[in-house]
């Protein structure tokens, strides 16, 4: 009995040790949770948090669908040594340094074992929490460096950390690149990155991090391998632009504003009936003497346009009754008086009486502004004036889809502080205006499209996971001149180049229409070296257009005439796109067939293999450097060879490539290759221009 009376008493004791556990332990949890609770909860989120992170920026494709700008993923690794054990350290370190020394130097600076065992020695001592390891490392780099003594052992035995972070790359380099646009840190977007910025960042995702405090300050780190989480990605987009027309754009831009040492200049090629836009290059000078894309021209800039005005004053006249296309107007040998001002003809003639057709066709200032002068230069006269070109659209941006587009600059006479005797007659051959050369060219491009103004766009499609967004072409107005003064319109600047100031770039392929530009930048100062920009807005095929083109030189040295230093780059281009779109065409003349017909399209790869297959076949081909590696295109009747500059370590562009010279290239940078397909390379899974780290890389053939 007493020794029942004994267990029992010793379950009572047991279960009573339990029962005042388990009320101290309550009491605590209530007294952290409740009492304390503000305090324990705002220390956690002072070293623990949610924090918003971006995610994955999307994609910028070509209307073919190649990449124009895309984020590349890397890995930065650091080490916190205050957490990992001594002796997991010091049994590995040497280890560690050995690995570290022989980690390829494209991520990791050289340093022998020795170096690297020191500097970690030093900084286990100082318990630093973020010791720097590598940075720049792509997936398998990252896969590799995680297998490392020490750190294999992960985040708390290893004390590994790891940010992920992208890259924005061009594969295309500097081709459109101001247009692209830039996504920078703590600076404004610009070009379609910034004006699609919320469609490209995506939705802002969370991530649980942690606080770490370094002599660089207080980090913060993922809690969690950034590798293994699944981040957002952001909305591609599909723009209107054609590598291989910008790539013509491009060349013939930089060849021309080489040749004349030009300050800059901008040149956009538009789709006639859409508005959208095929090529856009922007180039200025660097102070070494070459050309790169460093600001927009073409929407930004504003200036006097000159010449290329004198399309919309003659549709005016004609539109507004004071004219016909055989008016006749006095050119007074070039020369004449308008209130206390004279105006001259840019090149001496010995003509009087022409049609306005004629004036316009030798691109006469005196004939054109004398038939404004005496039609709008009175009080009534001024308002039609002024309202004729704001229908024109002369007032207006014209609403393309970038940030930073110029507000043009049209006189109002209703501001007496700035309209003088001078305003009509200068304003009508493109003085004492500015506006865009994309707003020139819209307005060119509704005369080329019939009257029908279309809006200029950049991007045709969104693309958001399997939902896509489409952008439909827009009309800006249905009509802004009648038909009859259109057609009149066209065949004036068709003239221009039949047998007038653009007869020099006349083609034996294709009809071309247009109108020359030259103005003097400079005139306000005198005593000042004279500076002009040449320009010429045109399209073509004059008899149904599909493409319309606006080019501006600015401050050429020598030559500055817009038929010689901005109409050629027009009719090299126009040729080249003729001759990409019409293998079947011939010549103008009907009787001698044009060689260009039959030329293949852009043909890329090994230079030697190109030419003996164009000799084999009896296609003229002309070489301007030899390099191992060639773009062939075809230009005028012949195959026009070029460069194609593969750099060491370095992704190459195969795109357009055949699967043998693609493989060949991509193996001898150390990639591995998977096909997919058959033909010529559409898309590469890798972007050009990538550092080449013994990837695998998809391409796709088409």
């Amino acid at each position: 009995m007493d020794k029942k009376k004994e267990l029992l008493w010793r379950a009572y004791l047991v279960m009573l040790f339990f029962v005042i556990a388990s009320l101290v332990i309550m009491f605590k949890i209530f007294k952290v949770s409740v009492i304390e609770g503000d305090k324990w909860r705002a220390k956690a989120s002072d070293n623990i948090k949610w924090k918003v992170v971006d995610a994955d920026r999307g994609s910028i494709y070509s209307d073919e669908m190649h990449l124009l700008s895309t984020s590349v993923q890397f890995f930065e690794i650091r080490m916190d040594l205050k957490t990992i054990k001594d002796e997991i350290f010091y049994e590995n370190v040497d280890s560690l340094a050995l690995f570290l020394s022989r980690f390829s130097k494209e991520y990791v600076k050289e340093k022998s074992p020795a170096q690297w065992k020191s500097e970690l020695l030093a900084n286990k001592k100082k318990k630093n929490a973020y010791f720097f390891i590598a940075r720049g490392l792509d997936i398998d780099a990252f896969k590799k460096i995680k297998k490392a003594p020490i750190l294999r052992y992960g985040k708390y035995k290893g004390g590994l950390i790891a940010f992920r972070y992208g890259r924005r790359v061009k594969p295309f380099r500097d081709m459109a690149s101001r247009t692209i646009g830039v996504d920078r840190e703590n600076a404004d977007r610009i070009g379609l990155e910034g004006y699609f910025d919320r469609f490209l960042k995506g939705d802002a995702d969370q991530r649980l991090m942690k606080k770490l405090t370094s002599r660089d300050g207080e980090i913060w780190v993922p809690l969690y391998d950034p590798s293994e989480n699944d981040i957002r990605k952001g909305d591609d987009i599909v723009t209107t632009l054609n590598i291989e027309i910008q790539d013509f754009v491009h060349h013939s831009m930089i060849d021309m504003l080489t040749k004349y040492q030009a300050e800059g200049g901008t040149a956009i090629v538009m789709e006639t009936k859409t508005g959208a836009i095929k090529a856009f290059t922007n180039l200025s000078r660097n102070v070494d003497g070459s050309y790169m894309e460093m600001y927009n021209h073409g929407t930004a800039r504003l200036s006097e346009p000159g010449s290329t005005m004198k399309l919309a004053t003659v549709l005016a006249l004609m539109e507004d009754g004071y004219a016909t296309a055989e008016t006749k107007v006095n050119l007074n040998y070039g020369s004449k008086r308008f209130s206390d001002r004279v105006m001259h003809d840019s090149e001496k003639h010995n003509r009087t009486i022409v049609t306005m057709s004629e004036a316009f066709e030798l691109s006469s200032n005196v004939g054109i502004a004398s038939l404004a002068n005496d039609a709008y230069n009175s009080i009534d006269g001024r308002k039609k004036w002024y309202n004729r070109l704001a229908s024109f659209g002369f007032t207006e941006p014209c609403g393309v889809d970038l940030t930073g587009e110029a507000l043009p600059e049209l006189k109002n006479p209703k501001d007496k502080n700035t309209w003088y005797g001078t305003t009509v007659p200068w304003m009508s051959h493109g003085y004492e205006l500015q506006n865009t050369p994309l707003q020139m060219l819209t307005f060119y491009n509704a005369v080329a499209n019939g009257g029908k103004m279309m809006k200029p766009f950049l991007v045709k499609e969104i693309i958001k996971g399997e939902k896509n967004k489409i952008f439909e072409p827009v009309v800006l107005k249905e009509q802004i001149a009648k038909p009859e003064h259109i057609a009149a319109a066209k065949k004036m600047m068709e003239n221009v180049v039949l047998s007038g100031t653009a007869k020099s770039i006349k083609s034996e392929f294709v009809n071309l229409a247009g109108k020359t530009g030259t103005t003097r930048v400079n005139y306000a100062k005198s005593g000042e070296y004279a500076k002009y920009n040449g320009s010429f807005c045109g399209y073509f095929p004059a008899e149904d257009p599909e493409y319309t083109i606006m080019v501006v030189v600015y401050e050429p040295k020598g030559v500055y005439y817009g038929g010689y230093v901005a109409a050629p780059v027009f009719k090299e281009v126009a040729e080249k796109i003729y001759g990409m779109r019409n293998k079947t065409a011939r010549s103008i003349n009907d009787t001698v067939f044009v060689n260009n017909t039959s030329l293949p399209n852009r043909s890329i790869g090994f230079r030697e293999d190109l030419e003996q297959i164009f000799t084999y076949v009896n296609v003229p081909y002309h070489t301007k450097k030899k390099g191992k590696w060639s773009v062939a295109d075809p230009s005028g009747n012949t195959m026009l060879f070029s460069e194609n500059n593969v750099r060491e370590k370095v992704i190459p562009n195969v795109m357009g490539m055949g699967a043998r010279d693609a493989s060949y290239l991509l193996e001898s940078v150390g990639l591995q290759v998977e096909f997919y397909g058959a033909g010529k390379v559409l898309r590469q899974s890798i972007p050009a221009g990538t550092k080449a780290a013994r990837q695998k890389i998809a391409i796709y053939l088409h």
